[in-house]
Order: structure tokens, then C-alpha cells, then sequence
């Protein structure tokens, strides 16, 4: 009976197998796919909103403006299509908002 020894593992090969040992592979490529929104939605409404969290097919948007929330809200369907046509049908099932937050001074009651 002979072992073969294949020799090192590539450092890729180590990291995958220990985020799938820590439970974390999954949500890692959940969160890759939100690198991926400037090339989804383009660069004009891109520069003007951001994907925040992916969850269990549970898109989270910003945007930095209500008439780009309110933009984006009607391109829903088209951004569904193509989160689903990349990655895989059920990537994302809805989409939900979070208010972005104020950036600038904080005024003092008083």
C-alpha cells in the first residue's frame, strides 16, 4: 500500500477549506457578490447608492438621495435579474432599504 503526497496547497485551497471548517465560506461568496454593483447597476446610479448587505437573499441598498431611492426602487426587478442571472437563481429574492447615515456635524440642542 502506497500514499501519494500530493505536495503544498495552494494558500487559496487552505483559506476555502477553513472558512468552510469556521461556517463563513458561504457568507464570504454571498458578500463577494456585492463587489460586483457598480457593474450591475452602472456607473450613474452607482455613484449615488451602494449594495450594503447580502443575507439569505436579502439585498440591503443605500442610497444618498430619496429621488435615487426612489430610481432604484423602480429598477428592483432589473437588479433581482441580474444578482440572479451572475450568481445563481435565489441569490436574491428581496430587497430592502437602510437609511443612510447623516454624514457632517451633529447640531447640540440648546
Amino acid at each position: 500500500m502506497s500514499t501519494r503526497r500530493e505536495g503544498p496547497l495552494p494558500i487559496s485551497r487552505l483559506i476555502e477549506g477553513a472558512l468552510r471548517q469556521c461556517g463563513l465560506h458561504d457568507r464570504l461568496e454571498e458578500r463577494a457578490a456585492l463587489l460586483r454593483w457598480r457593474e450591475i447597476v452602472g456607473d450613474k446610479i452607482a455613484n449615488h447608492s451602494r449594495a450594503v448587505d447580502l443575507v439569505d437573499g436579502v439585498l440591503v441598498l443605500e442610497a444618498d438621495h430619496g429621488a435615487w431611492r426612489q430610481e432604484l426602487t423602480m429598477l428592483v426587478p432589473m437588479i433581482i435579474q441580474k444578482f440572479n442571472a451572475m450568481f445563481g437563481e435565489g441569490t436574491v429574492t428581496e430587497i430592502q432599504w437602510r437609511d443612510r447615515p447623516h454624514r457632517g456635524r451633529k447640531r447640540k440642542n440648546g
